[in-house]
C-alpha cells in the first residue's frame, strides 16, 4: 500500500511516499481502506520526535503517523462482531500502534474498540475530525470536571479542535458557557452555543469573569503555554 511516511525526526519536509506491505487484520480486528484522516497536535509531535513510550514502543523508520480516521471495511477478523464488510466507519487507532500501521497510508488495521458507523448525513472528512478532540473533550467534562447543568465553566481557545466540541458538549449537559477566541471566531462559537465569547487579545478573561465553576484548558492551549515556558 501506498503511504506517508517519514525515515527520520523532524519537520514537515521529512515526509515522502512509501510503499509498505497492507496490514491484515486479527482475529478481533479490521482493515480499513481509509477515505479521510486528521490531524492532532499528538501527530505533530510525533514527527518531531516528541512523543516517548508507551506511544513509540512499536515505532520504527520508515514510519507512518496518524490516529484519527474514517473509511470503508475492507476485511475482518473472525470474532468481530457488529459490522461486516463494505460498512462505511471512523475511529482511532490504539495510541501505540505500529510503524507501518498509521492512519497517512491507504488501509488501516485496527481493533473495533474505538470504531463507529459513519453517522448519518457526515462525510469521512466531518468523522475523521471527531475521535480524538471529541473525546477528549467529553472525557474532560463528563469524568474530570463532572459538569452539571446550570453551572458556569470557561472554554479556554474555544475555536480549536478540542474547543469546538468542548462548548458543545458543555451546551448539551446545559451548563453556561464562556469562551476566549479571536474576534473572528465570534459568530462562529456562537453559533455553537457559546453565551460569551472573549477577545483575548483585548480583554483578560480574569478581570470579566466571576463566580465560575470551571475552566476547560484546550490541549492547543496547554501546548502554547509550554512552547512559551
Amino acid at each position: 500500500m501506498k503511504t506517508i511516511a517519514i525515515n527520520q525526526y523532524g519537520s514537515a519536509d521529512e515526509f515522502t511516499m512509501v510503499d509498505m506491505p497492507t496490514t491484515e487484520p486479527q482475529a478481533d480486528e479490521v482493515q480499513v481502506a481509509i477515505h479521510a484522516f486528521s490531524l492532532n497536535p499528538m501527530d505533530i509531535a510525533g514527527r518531531m520526535g516528541a512523543l516517548s513510550s508507551p506511544f513509540t514502543d512499536l515505532w520504527a523508520f520508515p514510519l507512518v503517523l496518524g490516529w484519527d480516521f474514517a473509511g470503508v471495511i475492507t476485511k475482518m477478523g473472525k470474532a468481530v462482531t457488529g459490522f461486516n464488510i463494505g460498512d462505511a466507519v471512523f475511529g482511532s487507532a490504539a495510541p501505540a500502534h505500529a510503524a507501518n500501521n498509521g492512519t497517512y497510508g491507504e488501509f488501516i488495521t485496527v481493533n473495533t474498540k474505538e470504531l463507529a458507523h459513519l453517522p448519518a448525513g457526515l462525510s469521512f472528512d466531518q468523522t475523521a475530525a471527531l475521535p480524538i478532540a471529541g473525546l477528549t473533550a467529553y472525557y474532560g467534562m463528563k469524568h474530570n470536571l463532572k459538569l452539571q447543568s446550570g453551572q458556569k465553566i470557561l472554554v479556554q481557545g474555544g475555536a480549536g479542535g478540542v474547543g469546538l466540541f468542548a462548548i458543545q458538549i458543555a451546551k448539551a449537559f446545559g451548563a453556561y458557557v464562556a469562551t476566549t477566541a479571536s474576534a473572528n471566531h465570534r459568530d462562529l462559537l456562537t453559533r455553537l452555543g457559546a453565551d460569551e465569547v472573549i477577545d483575548y487579545h483585548e480583554t483578560d478573561p480574569a478581570a470579566v469573569l466571576h463566580d465560575y465553576d470551571a475552566v476547560f484548558l484546550t490541549p492547543l492551549v496547554i501546548l502554547i503555554l509550554v512552547s512559551r515556558s
